[in-house]
Parts: C-alpha cells; structure tokens; sequence
C-alpha cells in the first residue's frame, strides 16, 4: 500500500507543479498581451485583471500542496543554523504544525464559503465564472494542502525533509 501512496505522489507533484507553472505563465501572458494590445490598438483584454488575479492565484493554491507535503516553503532558519541540536527539531515542527494549522484554517475559510454559494447564481464580475465552482475549487486545492501538511507533519517525525 505504500508503494502504491508513492507512485501517486510521484505522478501527482510534478503535474501540480507543472499546473501551476502554466497557471503563472498564462497569468503573466494575458499581462502582456494586454499591455501589448493597449499599447499598439488603444484596446484592452477584456477581464485582463480578473483572469491575471484567478490564474495566478489558483497557481499558488495548486503549488501548496507539494511545498507543504515537500516542507520547501519559505522558513527562516537564523535559531536553528545558529545552534541546530537544540531549535532545528522543535522549530521544524512548530512549521510543520503552522503549516497544517493555516491550510486547516483557510480550508474552512473557504470551504464554508463555497458550501454556502452552493446552487448560487452568483458570479465573478468581469468574466462571469461561477463563484461556486471558483470556491469550489479553491476548496479542492485546499483539501490537497491539508493533506501535504500532513504529509509533511509525518516526514519531519519522520525524520525526513524531502
């Protein structure tokens, strides 16, 4: 069974990195195809600034579970470079519990968020997306980060960082 658990990891960290990469190349296109636009036809891309905002923020959302499940995140390591037997243990740990405490946090942020909108007719202002289906998976990509945290949790009891 945990063979089987590391095929799927190693099948599935690489494409939601790769969907984020494309999610950030293709925020960072519409950017410049519509600077370009305005720039050379006095025109814009319609929803340039909502759908920049949506691409690159479910980029971040899809690339969190792999940095929580990996534990690469950003951390500051000044306490445990400078006296490592005594903070690296007890500050990765905090992280790791940080870690899950917000992704927990922000799945039941938003989680509650899309079960409410759930049969709404609401949607984004300028493209007209359906907001549950947005909150909705947002609320997936979050579940995926609860559980990287908790993977991450377990390597560094582990004892492993990657």
């Amino acid at each position: 069974a945990g063979e089987g658990r590391h095929d799927a990891a190693r099948w599935l960290q690489p494409g939601l990195l790769g969907l984020a990469a494309a999610c950030f190349l293709a925020g960072a296109a519409v950017t410049v195809a519509d600077v370009l636009l305005r720039r050379l036809a006095g025109a814009n891309v319609p929803g340039a600034i909502e759908l920049t905002s949506f691409l690159i923020g479910f980029g971040a959302l899809v690339s969190m579970p792999v940095c929580y499940a990996r534990r690469c995140h950003v951390t500051a390591k000044l306490l445990s470079e400078m006296a490592p037997n005594r903070f690296a243990l007890p500050l990765g740990r905090l992280g790791a519990l940080a870690s899950l405490g917000f992704a927990g946090l922000m799945l039941w942020s938003v989680g509650s968020n899309a079960w409410e909108k759930i049969g709404s007719p609401e949607t984004s202002r300028d493209l007209g997306l359906p907001m549950p289906l947005l909150l909705g998976a947002a609320s997936l990509t979050l579940a995926a980060a609860v559980l990287g945290a908790l993977v991450g949790l377990r390597r560094h009891a582990r004892g492993s960082e990657v």
